[in-house]
């Protein structure tokens, strides 16, 4: 699953509430997965990941994968699949994480 984008009810950080937004797949848990925001919003941040084949994983617009804005979520929030990462977005955004999230 790791690349897929799917259009999904992303939580705020604060938990009260959602907002449907596209989400990449970083990991995948069986039932649950860790996605990651992705947005319109061209942040520039270190685990930011500009995703340059936008339109071929079905986004609308240029987008931001936002690598540092992650959940653990029931696949269940997924409301429909828009498309897959091309190889060489998947590999940069493979490549920020193993890079910046160290323990």
């Amino acid at each position: 699953m790791f690349g897929e984008v799917f259009l999904c009810e992303f939580p705020f950080t604060s938990g009260g509430t959602s907002k449907i937004r596209p989400a990449l797949v970083l990991f995948d848990l069986q039932r649950d997965v860790i996605i990651c925001r992705v947005t319109s919003v061209l942040h520039s941040g270190p685990l930011d990941v500009l995703l340059n084949d936008w339109a071929a994983a079905g986004l609308l617009k240029p987008s931001v994968a936002r690598v540092d804005r992650i959940i653990t979520a029931q696949k269940g929030i997924f409301l429909r699949r828009l498309g897959v990462l091309s190889a060489s977005d998947k590999e940069r955004v493979k490549n920020t994480w193993n890079t910046r999230m160290k323990l």
